[in-house]
């Protein structure tokens, strides 16, 4: 389940970033819609892996590595999508760990306070670190 609620969350991130073209404006989307649908919800569901992530990483080794392994495919698509505007692998891969590291992170402030707005300014905060990193990219 852990596996497959955590593909079915990652082609949902992408769908997001691909339906706007601008990648910059692309991860504000993201987030946007990361907080409006938390909103949705009540604050009451982000994302399936986290959670359990922070539940079972020194307590349960078989659910650990699966959460691990979802990251880790998270990471590997953000850093393919993240590739077309970023030439430099490390860079990409970079962002990539960026974005999903600041996703999860703005979650549970966001569901702690019962406000969107810790997603907003993180989705805010992402888009800046991937401008400068394309304008580094459009540099070299």
């Amino acid at each position: 389940m852990i596996r497959t609620s955590g593909t079915a969350y990652g082609r949902m991130v992408l769908v997001l970033l691909d339906s706007v073209s601008d990648p910059v404006e692309s991860v504000v989307h993201a987030f946007e819609a990361a907080a409006d649908d938390l909103e949705a919800a009540d604050y009451a569901d982000a994302c399936p892996i986290g959670t359990v992530a922070l539940e079972v990483a020194s307590s349960n080794e078989v659910l650990r590595i699966a959460t691990a392994e979802v990251f880790e495919e998270w990471v590997g698509a953000a850093t393919r999508w993240f590739g077309h505007g970023v030439a430099e692998p490390k860079a990409a891969q970079s962002l990539a760990y960026s974005m999903v590291m600041v996703l999860e992170g703005a979650f549970m402030p966001s569901r702690a306070a019962r406000d969107p707005e810790p997603l907003r300014v993180a989705g805010r905060s992402m888009a800046t670190s991937v401008r400068t990193a394309i304008a580094q990219a459009d540099a070299d």
